[in-house]
């Protein structure tokens, strides 16, 4: 049953990546889902939501299906949906990561990642928040690894919720800042770009020791 579940995930996965690179999401893949949702503007909401819960097996990242929303919905739908999928998708990587990969290839990771893994054991909570709440930190790596490290449930979806909120925030106020006044775009860049600055020096920090 356990081989049976692993195989329907790993077909269900080529078949989204089949269908992306089919129909050629990965090149201007913005302007083509907003054209998609636009073709089901009474389902767009859902449909949204199951495109962007998808980003960590589509592998495009939630930055993307921030500035969708900017465009599609308003300012507060744009930030609830964004929150809400972005959530959603790193609950998949780590069911994903707990029910389909064996111990043996879970120890191989570990094995070829040592550094990364020993730094996130030793501080989970505090590298997990600081992975998913910078956009040079590649988040779904280190909520990958993190669900290695034995982390509950409960701790993993609370701290990338009180981590990544904020910053999904910051995003959808500098994409509908653009429509009003390049003066509050200017300045919620310069915000997103010193977080980011002192996030990377925290994490180059973290990983040095």
């Amino acid at each position: 049953m356990n081989k049976l579940f692993k195989i329907i995930i790993f077909v269900f996965w080529v078949s989204i990546l089949f269908i992306f690179f089919k129909y050629q999401l990965y090149n201007n893949g913005t302007y083509k889902i907003i054209n998609f949702l636009k073709i089901y503007p009474q389902y767009s909401v859902l449909l949204f939501l199951i495109i962007a819960s998808l980003r960590t097996i589509t592998l495009i990242p939630c930055t993307v299906f921030i500035i969708i929303g900017c465009l599609l919905f308003s300012p507060l739908e744009a930030f609830v949906l964004a929150t809400i999928a972005n959530l959603l998708s790193e609950i998949l990587l780590f069911f994903f990561t707990k029910l389909t990969l064996s111990m043996n290839y879970q120890n191989k990771m570990i094995a070829k990642y040592p550094k990364i893994y020993n730094v996130i054991e030793k501080n989970t909570v505090q590298i997990l928040a600081l992975g998913v709440s910078s956009p040079v930190v590649p988040s779904d790596v280190v909520c990958f690894f993190s669900s290695l490290t034995g982390i509950s449930f409960k701790k993993y979806v609370l701290t990338i919720f009180l981590a990544d909120t904020p910053i999904i925030l910051l995003y959808t106020f500098l994409g509908i800042s653009v429509k009003y006044s390049i003066y509050v775009f200017i300045v919620t860049l310069i915000v997103i770009l010193v977080l980011s600055y002192f996030n990377f020096k925290k994490w180059n920090n973290q990983i040095s020791e």
